[in-house]
């Protein structure tokens, strides 16, 4: 993006959790916890889970409400604790995206609600993801909609 009036931010954030190939997972943020798989481990991951838009969000939060902390195991039963850095992870609370800033509408350039973060862990692996609408000047300058194109787009990745 060439200037900084096309840079787009955010203040508040959802958070959507994704568990695949590993169970017992446990997340604190914000004073809220979060379990996922207890005592069981979750189905693999599959190609169309890589365009899956994420459904359930655990609520509102402020930009940054602190460290994310998070422990799980993986496939074959090793524990792993990991802390997540937001701050440093969504620098200056950019919101992510490809589209190009002349075809983004200025007024209200996202669809719906704030960015949702999205945690994923797989086995192993933890991957943060932005996930947001991004509304979009119609071609069609006659058209009764804008148009619009969601975005998931990979902020962070650590295999352990």
């Amino acid at each position: 993006m060439a200037a900084e009036d096309d840079v787009l931010k955010f203040q508040s954030h959802d958070l959507n959790l994704q568990i695949y190939s590993a169970g017992d997972f446990r997340l604190l943020y914000a004073g809220s916890p979060h379990e996922i798989a207890i005592g069981r481990t979750a189905r693999e991951k599959t190609a169309e889970d890589e365009k899956r838009y994420p459904g359930f969000t655990s609520g509102d939060y402020q930009a940054f409400a602190g460290p994310v902390e998070m422990e799980w195991r993986s496939k074959d039963g090793t524990l792993f604790k990991h802390t997540l850095d937001l701050n440093s992870i969504f620098n200056d609370k950019k919101i992510l995206h490809d589209e190009n800033p002349a075809d983004i509408y200025k007024p209200m350039p996202i669809f719906g609600r704030q960015p949702t973060i999205i945690i994923e862990v797989n086995d192993r692996t933890v991957n943060v993801y932005m996930f947001t609408s991004i509304q979009l000047i119609p071609k069609d300058p006659n058209a009764a909609r804008r148009n619009r194109r969601d975005h998931r787009v990979l902020a962070y990745s650590q295999t352990f």
